[in-house]
This record gives C-alpha cells, structure tokens and sequence, in this order.
C-alpha cells in the first residue's frame, strides 16, 4: 500500500505557500514602498503598502485581522466568539452575538442556502475524524465517518440579527471556508481609511488588490500551479490600475495524503463525507467581495465544473477552474485578462 503526505510549512518561504503569489512592476525611484511577509489567520500572510505611512498602514491591517481571528472567527481561539458559542450553546436556544459575527455568518449562510446547504459551515466533527489539517495520513473508518456526518448538517444553524440559534447537540461552527477572504474584506476596509496610495494583502489563499502601484502598471496575480512546487504558476491575472480586487483561490493540493493513487484532500463534501473528487483541482474566484470570493472558491471544489461557472455568474463572479487534466476553464469576463504561462496546461473551449 503506497502511502505519501503534504502539508505545507508555514514559516519557510512565507510568500511561497501562499496559493497566489503577486507578480511586482517596476517601482520608481523614490515611491515609497512597504512589504512584510508574516503569518495571521494560521497562515502565511503577506502585506504590500505604497504609500509615505505604509509600515503603519500594515500595522494597522495586522492589528485588525488578528483581532478578527482571535476574538471572533477562530474555532480554536479560547477567546474567540465562535469558540464560546461551540463549547456553551443549549439546542434551540438563542446566542446574542457581535453584529460582525452575525454579519459573516448571515453572509455566508446565505450563499449555503441558495447551494443546498452545500457550504457547509458546520464541517468541523468530519474535519477532525480525517485530521488532514493535522497531518493524519489515515482513512478513517466508515462508522467513524457516519458519527461525525450525524453532526454536520448547516440548515440546524440560523442567525435573525444579532441572534445566533443552533438547533441540533454536539456541533461546531468553523468559518475557515470565508476567513481568509472576510479578511481581505478589512482590510480593503481599512485602507479606505489610509493615505495609501494602493495595496495588496494576501492572505493564504485569499488576496486583495488596492488602488494603484506607483508606476502604474496593471496588478498581476499570478494563480499557482497546483501539480508544480511552491511558489511557481501557471497563469497570470491582470487588473487595471486603481482596480480593487478579491481573488480566492481553493484547491486539493496544500494539505492532503495519497493513498493507493488517490488523493486525500482537506475540502470535505458534507453529502459525501469524504473529500471532494469531482475532477477539480483547483479553482480561482475573483469578484468584488473577499467573503463571496472565498466562498465560491470552495464551492467550485464541492461542484462540477459545468454547474460552478454557473454558481459564479449569479453572483457577478469570474473564475478559473483546473482539472485533473490540466485543461483550463477561464469564465467569459478573465478571457482578455488570464494568460497561461506553463506549458503542460491548455485553455479549453
């Protein structure tokens, strides 16, 4: 029995685990520059600011966002409100949550429920019987999996304002699935409020894109090969100058283990309990919101391929889907500004 695992190091070569890597221009002299590559969120994390306050500016965003997770999205925090909510909710009872909980979880509920509950916030108790994320390398058994699927059903979760209820004993909300991409979405928030000139943040799979680089060049994110090593690509996305983007990317490839040639990845399907195997491999969302972006790109794993450019074009998105033949799906509105650039791969018709 051939066995091999993956998971990707988080401190070495931090832009490279990033799913997208951000392709720099030429900067001129004398713009001012600021770029730190760190880890928030659980992940690795890399902030670009043009602008004369720009180390603030990161500052400020690193503040926000490990806030965010801390206090309020991670499930493993002690102090964060979704961990509270885990360990002391009652069936049926109503939870008083922050407005920016009750925001996500709204936000998010509500692309699961125009997609048969498909994003499935409730995933946790099958995430943890597999452990990928953890460096399990084993199939669990089948009882093991049926127990855990007992407590993954999201239409038991609901949210009316800032009121959460969860109607079902034993579960556990986890919002990995939009984290990344709500993060995004404050920081995008937050330079609003800057003198930066223009900006990127990346945040594991999720990236946004800010305003203008200073010589005025189109941003290009580059979208990573998912069969190559880390840091290279296999297509370039560009963006006009002083466009703000969201771009997700979601894929089989960072944490995973092959087991009698298949491959074991992270993105369970709740219908399944099994890892997603629709002959996706990698899928890239770019829209104008970093939840949304998030959240489709895990959507598009969970779908064929037909019905995942349908999903992306009710909401105004665009994408780009690889399959595990390498051919490249590219949705009408990235026609003219996707460009493949490994060899190995081939636009489809």
């Amino acid at each position: 029995m051939k066995k091999w695992y993956r998971i990707a190091a988080v401190v070495v070569v931090m832009v490279a685990v990033i799913a997208m890597v951000i392709i720099s221009g030429v900067r001129r002299s004398g713009e001012s520059e600021y770029t730190r590559n760190t880890i928030t969120m659980g992940t690795a994390a890399s902030f670009t600011v043009y602008g004369s306050h720009g180390s603030e500016n990161i500052d400020g965003m690193l503040k926000l966002i490990d806030s965010l997770d801390k206090d309020v999205l991670s499930w493993r925090s002690a102090d964060s409100e979704i961990y509270r909510v885990n360990n002391t909710y009652k069936p049926d009872e109503d939870i008083t949550v922050s407005s920016e909980l009750a925001g996500v979880l709204k936000q998010t509920l509500d692309i699961s429920r125009a997609h048969d509950d498909l994003l499935d916030i409730t995933i946790r108790p099958l995430a943890d019987v597999w452990g990928i994320e953890d460096g399990r390398t084993e199939i669990p058994s089948q009882a093991d999996i049926d127990s855990a699927l007992r407590l993954v059903d999201v239409s038991k979760v609901s949210v009316d304002g800032d009121t959460l209820r969860i109607s079902k004993p034993g579960m556990m909300l986890d919002l990995g699935a939009v984290g990344k991409g709500y993060g995004c979405d404050m920081a995008a928030e937050y330079l609003k409020g800057t003198d930066a000139a223009g900006a990127c943040v990346a945040l594991g799979g999720s990236i946004v894109v800010y305003g203008s680089k200073p010589d005025g060049t189109a941003w290009k994110v580059g979208v990573k090969d998912p069969r190559a090593g880390e840091g290279t690509i296999m297509g370039v996305i560009s963006f006009g100058d002083g466009e703000t983007a969201f771009v997700s990317t979601s894929g089989d490839y960072e944490k995973y283990f092959e087991q009698d040639g298949r491959r074991y990845h992270h993105i369970l399907d709740p219908r399944t309990g099994y890892p997603a195997w629709n002959g996706t491999i990698a899928a890239t969302v770019v829209c104008d919101n970093g939840l949304t972006s998030d959240a489709l790109s895990t959507l598009c794993m969970l779908m064929d391929k037909d019905k995942a450019m349908k999903t992306i074009q009710e909401y105004g998105a665009e994408a780009v889907i690889i399959d595990e033949d390498k051919n490249v799906y590219v949705s009408e509105g990235l026609k003219d500004r996707f460009t493949i650039t490994a060899e190995d791969y081939k636009l489809a018709e």
